[in-house]
């Protein structure tokens, strides 16, 4: 979720950013636009962002209290939580791969808190933090009694300067406002030799080449898109080392991929989503697969005290 403040009275002013947050570079080029809001390029460093950005009411008003591509509707959720738990021990089975195979793990972004279900089976003492406290309510009642899930932002979890030996953020630093800031909260709570985790959409994926302006990742929330090479840049300005990219695979099923098109529709696309989930078995079109998705996992490291 963003860091966008939840004050009561938010601004409804959209934000001009007048210099890059990655390379302090001024000169934007246009490119598309995104949910009615202009995508630029960084001259200077080829990062891709909202350029004016939506407003603190127009993303409050996008984060409302059920914020999720698939509603309130249950058979979508059912579908959305198999997927993000299968997609989960994928992402687990890579930390394995790298080391990375328990400890005290930060969920930044836990959503519906499928991601801390699958690590807390695999011996992670877990602890989350959303924005939104319909997600939070519904991550508590998944999880053991007394497992830590904070409500806000990340800033209230400031003053836990290294508590943690991973941070996980699926799908959050893209939403944020100011993504250096950020990462240096993340850094800041790790312990020295401490892991984070990041997915993220990629603006240099075949999805996005191919789909051009009507890429699925186009959303007025979505304030940043990275690259693996904006990315790691971004992370080495923060202070992380140990830089690697991860590929960029989740576990999806037909039934996620259509309610995805349903709630936005693409000519030519989601009728025939539509049809193919009508026509196959069930156990096809709920079963999910290991398949590219658009996007990327970055993992890096804080260094241990020398």
């Amino acid at each position: 979720m963003s860091d966008v403040s939840a004050s009561p009275a938010p601004s409804n002013s959209r934000v001009t950013v007048s210099a890059c947050p990655l390379c302090d570079g001024r000169k934007f080029s246009p490119v598309c636009l995104s949910a009615g809001h202009p995508v630029v390029r960084c001259e200077g460093c080829q990062l891709h962002l909202l350029n004016p950005q939506p407003s603190d009411a127009e993303l409050v008003e996008i984060y409302h209290p059920h914020y999720s591509f698939f509603g309130d509707e249950q058979a979508a959720g059912v579908a959305v939580s198999r997927c993000k738990q299968a997609t989960a021990a994928h992402y687990l089975d890579q930390l394995a791969k790298s080391g990375i195979s328990g400890g005290r793990l930060l969920e930044v972004g836990c959503g519906d808190g499928d991601f801390l279900v699958q690590a807390a089976r695999r011996n992670f003492s877990v602890e989350g933090i959303d924005y939104s406290p319909h997600s939070c309510r519904k991550s508590q009642a998944k999880l053991p009694p007394g497992t830590p899930v904070h409500c806000g932002e990340i800033s209230v979890l400031a003053g836990r300067s290294a508590s943690y030996e991973l941070c996980v953020a699926c799908d959050v630093i893209e939403h944020v406002r100011q993504p250096g800031v950020f990462l240096d909260t993340v850094r800041n709570l790790l312990q020295p030799g401490g892991w984070i985790f990041l997915v993220t959409p990629d603006f240099a994926s075949w999805t996005a080449r191919l789909m051009g302006s009507r890429w699925l990742e186009f959303k007025a929330e979505h304030l940043f898109y990275f690259t693996p090479t904006t990315l790691r840049r971004q992370l080495t300005q923060a202070g992380f080392t140990d830089i690697r990219i991860l590929g960029g695979k989740k576990m999806l099923s037909l039934d996620y991929v259509t309610w995805h098109f349903v709630t936005y529709p693409v000519v030519g696309i989601t009728p025939v989503l539509r049809f193919l989930r009508a026509v196959l078995p069930k156990s096809w079109s709920q079963r999910p697969w290991l398949v590219p998705a658009g996007g990327f996992v970055a993992l890096a490291r804080k260094p241990a005290r020398s």
